[in-house]
This record gives structure tokens, C-alpha cells and sequence, in this order.
């Protein structure tokens, strides 16, 4: 499964909902597939995406997507603890797991060698988990979590196929535009 097609089978279906992506290709292929006030694009903040997202889903009634990479959760594995002691019922995580730090220089990361992130929310009480190797069971995990209270954790195992031009990302812009559509 490719991320580009799987990012755009997230936007597909995410309606007005929050989408909180991580630096870098996720960002940018998210910014390709669908620029919208509502994408808060977190480009220089590596492990921090999860967070960012947990900390909006317990700040607002909404469902909140994150889509994290594996190397930037694994740099901050204690978001999916305090995802699992919070429980935030309007909480969607997916992990676009290449099983590389892309970021850094494509280096086997952790899922490479074993590191289970499913395993890993499971035994920090994340009940709604998955992981999923193509897009049919990415679509049936992800309209399950928009249906049904979490948090979710669903880890879509992804192919690397090159990256697309940089997003005109302006961070200032990102916030003020993200700010202003929960106004609407």
C-alpha cells in the first residue's frame, strides 16, 4: 500500500473532521491530496504528531485524525501511554509504518526488527487496534473508528515510492487557518 493513495482514502472519508499529519512526505502528501483549513500540517516536529492531535481530541468534542509515521512515534512512545490513560473517545491514530526513519536517512527502524506498535497500544490500554497491509482493510478499519468510540490505533503497513514536491507550508498560516475553522 502505497501512503499517497492511502492518505487520500483517509481524506476521502474524513468529512470535516481535524487531520493532524506528520513532517515531511505525510504532510506533503496530504497537502497534495487535499489542502484544507482543516489539515494542520506539523512539518519540524518530529514525535510530536500524536501529541498534538491527543491534545486537541481532549480539547474539543470533535473526532481527531493523526497521521503519525513510525519512526517520529517511536521518538515519543510515551504519547500512545498517555493516549491509553486518557482514552479520549474522539481519537483516530494511524501510524503509516514504513519501517524506516524516512526522515533521517531511511535507517530500519524499530517495526523493522520486530517492534510491534500494535502490540505496544494494546498493553497501554488502547482497546480499538489494528494493522492493516492494504488499502480494503485500511478503508474497513478506518469507517469502524469514525463509527465507533475510541481511542483507535491502526497501523497501515506502507511502500515507499518516492516523494512529492514540498508543500508551500507556511507554519503561521497552518495555525491561523486551522484556528479559524473551528469558528465556522
Amino acid at each position: 500500500m502505497l501512503r499517497f493513495e492511502a492518505t487520500q482514502l483517509v481524506l476521502k472519508h474524513a468529512g470535516n473532521r481535524p487531520i493532524v499529519s506528520n513532517l515531511g512526505p505525510t504532510t506533503d502528501e496530504l497537502w497534495h491530496a487535499g489542502h484544507r483549513d482543516r489539515n494542520f500540517y506539523t512539518y519540524g516536529n518530529m514525535g510530536l504528531c500524536s501529541s498534538i492531535a491527543l491534545g486537541m481530541a481532549v480539547s474539543t468534542g470533535e473526532q481527531v485524525i493523526s497521521l503519525d509515521g513510525d519512526g517520529s512515534l517511536l521518538m515519543n512512545l510515551g504519547t500512545i501511554a498517555t493516549i491509553g490513560r486518557e482514552q479520549p473517545k474522539n481519537l483516530i491514530v494511524i501510524v503509516w509504518d514504513n519501517e524506516q526513519w524516512g526522515q533521517t536517512g531511511h535507517q530500519a527502524s524499530h517495526t523493522a526488527h520486530g517492534t510491534d506498535l500494535e502490540q505496544v497500544a494494546r498493553s497501554c490500554s488502547i482497546e480499538h487496534t489494528e494493522t492493516v497491509r492494504d488499502l480494503e482493510s485500511l478503508e474497513g478499519a478506518l469507517l469502524q473508528a469514525l463509527e465507533q468510540e475510541g481511542p483507535w490505533f491502526i497501523v497501515a503497513k506502507i511502500e515507499e515510492a518516492g516523494y512529492m514536491p514540498v508543500s508551500p507550508i507556511e507554519p503561521e498560516m497552518t495555525l491561523y487557518r486551522f484556528r479559524n475553522s473551528f469558528k465556522e
